[in-house]
């Protein structure tokens, strides 16, 4: 697989070790690592905002379209820096799945941020697995660092470039 915008071996082979073939995932950014998890035989739904990416794998994966809502330093508490949008929610609530059993925040892109997710945080399951990409760049751990704190549970740093707070079933 290749490295850069995409999820890495570390972190599918971690999912495949913590959930079984069959499962649901509700992923946040899809691209490359959304055709290497539906091939491993997981459910996929992807929120995107790329059109590039839009419906890139129909077969195997639901794609959430959303438009990016932008925002100012105040849409966030506590405020993350280099965080001025998030998927629209106007967008994203009304087509998520009923139930999912892992979440991948990985979108989007770097120069919106995810702290979105932790915005609307209360809008998720957040009792499953959640991994978090790229908490390479400082923004991404600060989501993940402030999620874990919000849920109770313990990060735990899988590479440089990915972390996981495990479901309270783990």
């Amino acid at each position: 697989m290749a490295a850069g915008i995409s999820i890495n071996d570390t972190c599918l082979e971690y999912i495949k070790k913590i959930l079984p073939r069959g499962s649901s995932i509700l992923e946040f950014g899809s691209g490359k690592g959304t055709t290497w998890l539906a091939d491993a035989g997981y459910t996929m739904y992807s929120v995107e905002n790329q059109p590039e990416w839009f419906d890139y794998y129909p077969d195997h994966t639901t794609y959430i379209n959303c438009r990016i809502k932008y925002y100012n330093d105040t849409y966030i508490s506590p405020p993350i820096v280099n965080q001025n949008g998030w998927y629209h929610i106007d967008d994203l609530l009304p087509n998520l799945p009923e139930s999912y059993d892992l979440i991948l925040i990985d979108g989007p892109g770097g120069r919106w941020g995810r702290g979105g997710f932790w915005k609307h945080i209360e809008e998720f399951n957040t009792d499953v697995p959640m991994i978090f990409d790229d908490i390479n760049r400082i923004p991404d751990s600060e989501v993940m660092e402030l999620v874990s704190d919000y849920v109770g549970r313990d990060y735990e740093i899988i590479d440089h470039y990915t972390g996981v707070i495990l479901g309270k079933s783990n």
